[in-house]
């Protein structure tokens, strides 16, 4: 399903069109600790973006809800009174009843939790899933056996090829709640990604490998079988973040990674569960922590959004025309601290996409689209 990995110069011509900035930052603490994913949802049905911030990775601390005013404006409060080490909290209407509800990833000893909406942005804990003793990192929600409810897709890592931690596959039981979880066979993932990658209608699994092995693509009979995972990308990887979507405008779902020695890359998809070889995009120098795909200037193109250990992240404007791959590369905040995290969309009400940053040793924070 992919061709052999060649490192090869990357098909990319720096055009000179102008390029959308993201030069207004407010900042959504007042010190940095130690956060690791953030969220964007209507968690109120008031028709703008709130913000759930996971905090705590190895150490505990509390996760946050930012409720907008529809400007940008944000009151902060606590999802729970009981700090945890938390990875992920990611959100989706897990019970059905039309508002989004939050599904958090602790790692290990804590509980992982189910926090159910009470239709107004009011959460209550109601269910946990999973063994606390996983060392969990992020927490993937989509649809796997076409029941129309979120099931649960954590991604386990271990350090240690020794001792390997499967990921795991926890199916809905239609009420919101997650009482079965199933190994994958995988040995080492920090992140999890679900998409349609052959074009069947049912969602496939990317699991790329964390700690220097190979990274596998589960292929999805539409019930939640995987059968026998494929082999992706090189024999050697340590990759922090991926994405799936269309970049290249064909209607099959393009993958971009984050290799934290190797840097960033995409995968085109050249159909019937092919990839071609992979595509360098920016300094492989700076480790990409996390990434995001969107269109950030509004031209019809996906865009592709990195977040960056120690260094300022870019935005790689697509300027492509088919696959003859093309970006001009902008820059995005202030260098500090590592984006574990980050969320994109309308924050301020004033129709372009916003990056919201999830930071480890420095203060969380969002970073609006255009000129100060």
């Amino acid at each position: 399903m992919f061709r052999p990995f060649v490192l090869i110069f990357p098909v990319i011509f720096i055009l000179h069109a102008e390029v959308r900035t993201f030069e207004r930052v407010l900042l959504l603490e007042t010190k940095g600790e130690t956060s690791a994913s953030v969220s964007l949802g209507d968690i109120d049905r008031d028709g703008d973006l709130d913000v759930i911030l996971a905090k705590g990775r190895h150490w505990p601390l509390h996760d946050l809800i930012l409720r907008n005013d529809g400007k940008g404006h944000f009151t902060t409060e606590t999802l729970s009174e009981t700090a945890d080490r938390t990875y992920s909290a990611a959100l989706a209407d897990l019970d059905g009843d039309g508002d989004l509800d939050i599904v958090v990833s602790n790692d290990k000893p804590d509980k992982k939790l189910i926090y159910l909406n009470d239709g107004k942005g009011h959460f209550k804990m109601a269910s946990t899933f999973g063994d606390p003793a996983w060392s969990t990192r992020y927490i993937t929600v989509a649809d796997l056996n076409g029941d129309n409810r979120p099931d649960i897709l954590v991604a386990n890592r271990s350090s240690n090829p020794e001792n390997p931690r499967p990921s795991q596959l926890c199916l809905n039981d239609g009420k919101g709640a997650f009482p079965v979880c199933t190994p994958l066979s995988t040995q080492s993932a920090t992140i999890i990604v679900a998409a349609d990658l052959d074009g069947d209608g049912f969602n496939d699994l990317l699991i790329p490998h964390r700690d220097g092995g190979q990274s596998l693509v589960f292929w999805n009979d539409g019930k939640a079988n995987f059968g026998t995972p494929a082999p992706f990308g090189p024999a050697h990887s340590q990759i922090r973040a991926a994405a799936a979507a269309d970049i290249d405008g064909d209607g099959k779902k393009d993958i971009v990674v984050g290799d934290e020695q190797l840097g960033l890359f995409i995968f085109l998809n050249t159909g019937k569960r092919q990839f071609a070889s992979p595509v360098p995009l920016g300094d492989k120098s700076v480790p990409p922590y996390s990434i995001g795909l969107a269109d950030m200037d509004k031209d019809g193109k996906l865009d592709i959004v990195a977040g960056n250990y120690q260094a300022p992240g870019s935005v790689f404007f697509n300027r492509s025309k088919g696959t003859q791959l093309s970006f001009q590369e902008g820059k995005w905040g202030d260098g500090k601290g590592a984006v574990y995290g980050l969320a994109i969309g309308d924050l301020d009400g004033d129709g372009w996409p916003d990056i919201a940053a999830a930071r480890s040793d420095a203060p969380n924070a969002i970073w609006f689209s255009g000129a100060k």
